[in-house]
């Protein structure tokens, strides 16, 4: 059974460092200016932290599933293609989001700053939910503040379209790229390059000329880099005095997943259907980025500056272990694929290959 792991608790050390460091960045960036009251400084480092604990449960499925989308489809077969043989494919990448990887559970007893409007205990969105009504309200100086929970991008299926290309070398290893330019589909954009190297250790076993149908064993080294943005409604951090304005508007969720993806393959053809399986390791190191508007804050940076910044604090590696299956069917130099990655998520990615 595949397994996936994640870090889902933000390490205490780091809350420390985080909050540390907020109380040294606004001092510094409006030192020209009038220091605020110290207090201030403080309510806004407790307040961060306590996002600091919703948006590590928030952003953790979208950057798994970011890594499932990214690391799935960079073979087709554990088979090499002969020297300066060139596959050209184009794919089309589908993420199904299961009921429970859409929300978590919030208590307001796990909080400093923030209180769950009319309730103890709430259950939210993560990333890739949906809609929500749960309030958070706090305080900052003398005002009161509301914030409505994060909002997720509503979709069941996450998928997008990418072209990729690989090229035979000596020795029976083969390269493979893939890149794909900003492209936004329904209320998700996706940008993603990358390059592997894959090695047919069968033919230390097999030799030279190998039956066509006997069973094909590779290794592969993958490093990809996938950068998804989630767009939702927008939603505000505002004061309950109708006269302020509102502190920010954050509308979108940026994660880079920077993956290192060992993959052990073996295939084996049966006429014109090719059977593939693999097993596969990621090393992720993620960057999370929300975005909106907001007027400065505290100095010359925006409440979403300072959000970002507190961000730093959940960015870590992990690792991740899963499955992967597949079937090809063959038509001379043309041929369909299709990959389910099994772990977590269920991804799907299907491709039409030709070879020149």
């Amino acid at each position: 059974m595949p397994i996936s792991m994640h870090k889902n608790i933000l390490p205490k050390s780091k809350a420390i460092h985080c909050i540390t460091l907020l109380f040294l960045f606004p001092v510094s960036a409006i030192s020209q200016v009038s220091p605020p009251p110290t207090t201030i400084l403080q309510e806004l480092g407790f307040f961060l932290n306590d996002m600091l604990l919703i948006s590590n449960k928030y952003v953790s499925p979208a950057a798994e599933a970011a890594v499932y989308q990214s690391t799935g489809s960079w073979y087709s077969s554990a088979k090499s293609l002969d020297l300066f043989e060139v596959d050209v494919s184009l794919h089309v990448n589908a993420l199904t989001v299961s009921d429970a990887q859409k929300s978590f559970v919030v208590n307001d007893s796990d909080f400093t700053r923030l209180n769950i409007r009319d309730a103890q205990t709430a259950q939210v969105p993560t990333a890739l939910g949906g809609e929500t009504s749960v309030f958070y309200d706090f305080i900052l100086g003398e005002d009161n503040y509301e914030l409505q929970t994060f909002e997720g991008a509503k979709q069941q299926v996450f998928y997008y379209p990418y072209l990729q290309g690989s090229i035979g070398l000596w020795g029976q290893t083969e390269l493979t790229l893939q890149y794909v330019p900003e492209v936004q589909i329904d209320d998700s954009g996706y940008q993603t390059f990358g390059g592997a190297i894959k090695h047919n250790i069968s033919q230390y076993w097999l030799g030279d000329a190998p039956d066509s149908q006997a069973l094909q064993v590779a290794v592969q080294v993958v490093y990809s880099l996938f950068d998804s943005k989630i767009f939702f409604d927008g939603f505000e951090i505002t004061s309950t005095d109708p006269d302020q304005d509102a502190l920010a508007v954050i509308n979108s969720l940026t994660v880079d997943a920077n993956a290192f993806t060992g993959q052990l393959i073996a295939s084996k053809r049966i006429n014109k259907f090719e059977f593939v399986g693999a097993l596969a390791v990621s090393a992720n190191q993620f960057t999370y980025t929300m975005g909106g508007e907001g007027d400065d804050f505290l100095g010359d940076k925006t409440f979403i500056d300072y959000l970002n910044d507190a961000f730093t604090a959940l960015e870590d590696t992990n690792t991740m272990l899963r499955g992967n299956i597949g079937v090809n069917y063959h038509m001379h130099n043309w041929y369909l694929a299709s990959n389910v990655t099994i772990g977590k998520f269920i991804n799907t990615n299907l491709s039409i290959h030709y070879k020149l």
